[in-house]
């Protein structure tokens, strides 16, 4: 019987990880969001991230698998143990998170609730008590507002927790 556990990854080596443990026999379960990607001298493009970073889900069967090779791994630092023993992850929260996968299989983030254009103000932080504007959401957790400051409109980027309809 295949019992899930949290496997603790490299930085950045979940994608690794996760087709090492494939190639050796393990089902595995790397949930995944659209993340908007900007770099200096690139065009803004749409990324795969893990929605747990350094975090994937591997599948053992405990009675012909051994679960301490996960730990031998490329790009694995190991399993997400109590003392000596793994933890296991309940079905239940697999199927959770697997239930919230659109159809191209990537993990849909709670919209905002705010649309383009609509006013908002700062409630928390150094620019607390200021007005803005809803512009876009990014990482599913942050906006990009523009806010009035010196006489222009300013783009920055804010928590979703800092803002509230106006």
């Amino acid at each position: 019987m295949t019992t899930w556990f949290a496997v603790y990854t490299q930085p950045h080596k979940e994608v690794l990880a996760s087709q090492h443990l494939r190639n050796q026999g393990f089902a595995v379960y790397l949930p995944q969001y659209q993340k908007l990607c900007r770099r200096a001298g690139k065009a803004p493009g749409i990324i795969a991230a893990p929605l747990f970073p350094r975090y994937l889900f591997a599948g053992v069967d405990t009675e012909t698998q051994r679960w301490r090779s996960v730990n031998g791994t490329r790009g694995v630092i190991g399993l997400v143990m109590f003392g000596e023993t793994p933890i296991p992850v309940p079905e239940a929260v697999i199927a959770e998170i697997r239930s919230r996968e659109d159809e191209t299989g990537y993990i849909r983030l709670n919209p905002p609730g705010f649309r383009r254009g609509q006013a908002l103000r700062i409630v928390d932080g150094p620019m607390a008590d200021t007005a803005a504007i809803f512009e876009e959401a990014v990482d599913g957790d942050r906006a990009i507002l523009l806010i009035s400051l010196l006489g222009r409109m300013v783009r920055t980027r804010m928590p979703l927790r800092q803002v509230e309809a106006a």
